[in-house]
């Protein structure tokens, strides 16, 4: 049996399971320019029809060159019939504030939908940077020189998410209750330096000038008008 058969093999060609990114986020740390340190929660949102922002659960994947990308978002079984879709990225870590905050309160994007034929719309060219700056509870080493303070309005209310600055050295957000910690590495030992702050959300602002080393030892207030 077999004999003067002749088996033939043909090549079948493999399945392939496309996954694109719609966005990918390099998170550093504002003040030592390396990664961020302690805990970080990166929240994924759906925009829905009615205006409203939903959870979606969505965990991001962490990928070997250490960027936060979502691999399969937007993939459907008919992309040619399919809307692009709105989401947006939150960052919540105790010891830091993401520089979006001052004018956003997440990162958004759109998702394009694709699948195994046709690639999304529009693809990202490179991993977007998200700075984290320093929140009050940041662990600055002991030697690095704070001064910090809280932001109010008019009103006396609390500022949240408004830049603290001194010169082009430093920058820091204020938090919830308005409190900020500003470093001050590059500040003179001793003597007059000024302190700003501005909303850039309303464009109020305020500066004050500290005195160093003694005022590094109490709490200021910034009022901004």
């Amino acid at each position: 049996a077999g004999r003067g058969c002749m088996t033939v093999w043909r090549a079948v060609e493999a399945e392939r399971l496309m996954l694109y990114s719609p966005i990918g986020l390099h998170l550093i740390d504002d003040f030592t320019g390396q990664p961020p340190i302690g805990a970080l929660q990166i929240l994924l949102d759906r925009h829905l029809p009615s205006g409203e922002w939903e959870p979606t659960g969505i965990e991001g994947v962490r990928t070997p060159g250490d960027v936060i990308a979502y691999p399969g978002l937007g993939r459907s079984a008919h992309a040619a019939t399919q809307p692009a879709v709105r989401y947006r990225v939150r960052i919540e870590a105790p010891q830091y504030r993401p520089h979006y905050l001052m004018t956003d309160a997440g990162i958004e994007f759109d998702a394009d939908p694709y699948d195994d034929v046709t690639p999304p719309a529009t693809i990202p060219p490179m991993p977007q940077q998200v700075f984290l700056l320093p929140a009050p509870s940041y662990p600055f080493q002991t030697h690095v020189r704070v001064v910090r303070g809280v932001l109010q309005d008019a009103s006396s209310q609390p500022i949240a998410n408004a830049e603290v600055t001194e010169g082009a050295n430093e920058r820091v957000l204020s938090d919830e209750r308005g409190v900020f910690a500003l470093p001050l590495r590059w500040s003179p030992l001793s003597g007059p330096v000024q302190i700003d702050a501005i909303d850039h959300r309303t464009g109020a602002s305020g500066q004050i000038t500290v005195t160093l080393p003694a005022d590094l030892t109490r709490g200021d207030l910034i009022n901004l008008n």
